[in-house]
């Protein structure tokens, strides 16, 4: 039986408290045989984390394992998931990350895997994900230029104008709002044994991860499935930091 973790990452997150708990929700409803919830609070200050437990505690299905982490301090995406990964069940041959803002549907998982399985050299996948309307995509996968811009595929249009949504296609790298990666990937390609860069912080991981898994060989994908809801940036957009982080990581 294939094992996974799904590792799930908040930061003061009471303003937008409704969609966390639908997204926490879900991923302790997805449809998986075998799999553990790692959810990781980066040192919120607002309540949200106190929330959280308390919800997981209430609702946390008898079926599903599940640990809960507080950060003694905000290490951002890329270090929150790396505590996340350290965490993991040994025996997991996947690892699925994911925002407090996604909300999944509850079959991604089984068929992000499905697509997985049989060929070691796919490294990373992710599904199609929309925005908050459910209608406008917010990315088929992910493009970087020649100028290292990252490029949303199909970003801001709809289904119909998608051409490549119903085909599983190659991408530089895979969505880090939801993306299920290969841990035997992470070992043999990954930074010092973890997934991200803990000095990114934030932006930049996913796609610095997939440039990396390139490089070894290893393939990026997208799978034509409808992976989920992404209510983007939430996090980010009240602190003023949201242009910080992706300029300071060009310079």
């Amino acid at each position: 039986m294939v094992k996974a973790s799904v590792i799930w990452l908040n930061f003061n997150s009471m303003g937008f408290i409704d969609i966390v708990l639908r997204s926490l929700e879900s991923f302790l409803n997805l449809d998986f045989d075998d799999y553990e919830l790692i959810v990781v609070d980066n040192a919120s200050t607002d309540g949200s984390f106190e929330r959280i437990r308390r919800f997981v505690e209430e609702h946390r299905p008898s079926g599903v394992r599940v640990k809960v982490i507080r950060n003694e301090r905000n290490l951002g995406y890329a270090g929150g998931m790396n505590v996340g990964w350290e965490a993991r069940d040994p025996d997991s041959k996947y690892v699925a990350f994911a925002n407090n803002d996604l909300i999944p549907t509850q079959e991604s998982l089984t068929k992000l895997i499905e697509h997985m399985e049989g060929d070691e050299k796919v490294g990373a996948v992710s599904g199609l994900i929309y925005y908050g309307d459910g209608k406008t995509i917010y990315a088929a996968g992910w493009a970087v230029d020649d100028m290292l811009t990252s490029i949303s595929v199909c970003g801001g249009h709809g289904l119909s104008d998608c051409l490549t949504a119903d085909k599983m296609h190659f991408v530089t790298y895979a969505d880090g709002s939801y993306m299920v990666i290969r841990v035997n990937a992470i070992r043999a390609a990954g930074f010092d044994g973890k997934p991200f860069i803990d000095e990114t912080f934030l932006y930049a991981d996913d796609a610095l991860l997939g440039i990396r898994l390139w490089n070894f060989g290893y393939s990026s994908y997208y799978v034509p499935i409808k992976a989920g809801i992404h209510y983007a940036s939430l996090t980010t957009k009240g602190t003023g930091f949201i242009k910080y982080y992706p300029i300071r990581l060009s310079l």
